[in-house]
């Protein structure tokens, strides 16, 4: 039956490792763990393992995972390639405490990829790189102020939901209105340092950005005189060359992380040499150049495995997925529009999907999708975030779209029975 309620209870019964897993959690974690996006209600599954386009929970059920980790898993689980890189860094050392050259190797694969990234620094996570280019923005620019947009997500410390964000880093934020040039126009001004937008906001619902609305920053970027900061720690994964080749439009600075790492800990920021040399002691002189350390910028484990993957990432490999996550998203669209269900409709591009739901009670009807979905042996983000990797396949589609479509079909019919009681 599809009643909320029903499907809880089946969850929770069907989940008892992963209710005690979690409440064992909570005794230590606030929340159960230390990633915010993972909490759901009764208590989130928790996996003990994955293999290929599949996870398996700790209950021993296999799930068809359309989460791939909220993008980062581009390669799937248990990747052949992975455990090869792994296996190679156990002969090597780690942790030597000295520059190696995986670096250089792994910065030519980036700048070989993404226009505006001419020089690059590595750092841990995408949120991290966020933080660093913003500084190295204002630094170069000697302003404060930084534009984002509404529902925009460049990190725990750098977003910007309807709610606000009290965790919020104390830069001098100007929130304009994303893919709005009307609503974004009064805002500018000289005093701007930085503008930093994700050309298709992933957090924020995935929303693409409108090649016009990119083209209209970069040209205010110029005419005010600040950095414009493209986050494509996300949609670099939609092209070979980011959405700034995709489109044509190309920032001063880009920052990039989560699949690049091929599931380890990473995050690159980059951009003009000007503004990139800012960081180098010997054109700026001892003690002049920029200062940005840290312990595991750059490590053996994360370059080694980062090095091996990128030959997996090709344009033709890219153009299959996105292919494949295209139609994901029109047959889904085409299945409610048939089927006359309008508290659900799909947003995105290329493999990134977002679920969005409307009517009297959204929240209900994003919670019985979302356990609909996990009884029948599909993983999607608890928001309604559907995301494909590398090792998904036609039929692994067709199978989630036949889930859709016999989700829809109980739905309606569970309505039809209502209205027809209501009226007896």
């Amino acid at each position: 039956m599809l009643s909320k309620d029903v499907l809880v209870a089946e969850f929770i019964a069907s989940n008892p490792r992963s209710q005690e897993a979690f409440e064992r959690a909570r005794g230590i974690l606030p929340g159960g763990n230390t990633r915010s996006v993972f909490h759901s209600f009764p208590f989130p599954l928790v996996l003990e393992s994955g293999d290929g386009c599949e996870v398996t929970s700790l209950d021993g059920r296999v799930y068809t995972d359309f989460s791939s980790d909220f993008t980062a898993a581009l390669y799937g689980h248990s990747n052949p390639v992975v455990h090869a890189a792994l296996r190679e860094i156990s002969s090597t050392g780690f942790a030597l405490g000295g520059i190696m050259e995986k670096e250089a190797e792994m910065g030519e694969i980036i700048r070989n990829r993404i226009p505006s990234m001419k020089k690059i620094r590595f750092c841990n996570s995408g949120t991290e790189a966020n933080m660093y280019a913003l500084a190295t923005a204002l630094v170069f620019t000697g302003r404060k102020k930084i534009l984002v947009f509404d529902r925009g997500y460049h990190g725990g410390v750098i977003s910007f939901p309807d709610r606000g964000n009290p965790l919020n880093m104390p830069h001098d934020f100007i929130v304009g209105k994303f893919d709005s040039i009307e609503g974004t126009q009064p805002l500018l001004s000289t005093d701007i340092g930085a503008i930093i937008v994700e050309p298709l906001q992933a957090a924020g619902g995935v929303r693409p950005a409108s090649k016009e609305f990119l083209a209209f920053l970069r040209k205010a970027a110029d005419e005010i005189g600040a950095i414009l900061i493209f986050d494509e720690c996300v949609t670099s994964r939609l092209h070979f060359n980011g959405m700034q080749g995709a489109l044509g439009v190309i920032p001063d600075m880009t920052v990039v992380g989560k699949y690049m790492g091929g599931g380890l800990p990473f995050g690159a920021f980059g951009g003009r040499d000007d503004i990139m040399d800012l960081y180098d002691p010997y054109s700026q002189g001892v003690g002049k150049a920029l200062f940005h350390s840290g312990t595991f910028n750059g490590n053996i484990f994360t370059l080694t495995v980062a090095i091996a993957v990128s030959k997996l990432v090709t344009a033709e490999s890219i153009h299959r997925l996105n292919t494949l996550g295209d139609r994901l998203r029109t047959s889904a669209e085409r299945i409610i529009q048939e089927s006359g269900f309008e508290q659900i409709y799909f947003t995105g591009h290329g493999s990134e999907i977002g679920v969005h739901f409307r009517g009297d009670e959204p929240a209900t009807v994003c919670e019985i999708f979302y356990y609909f979905l996990l009884k029948h042996g599909f993983m999607i983000g608890f928001r309604g975030f559907i995301c494909l990797n590398l090792l998904h396949t036609e039929e692994s589609v067709d199978r989630l779209l036949q889930c859709i479509q016999n989700f829809v079909d109980e739905y309606r019919d569970l309505s039809l029975s209502r209205e027809l009681a209501c009226r007896l």
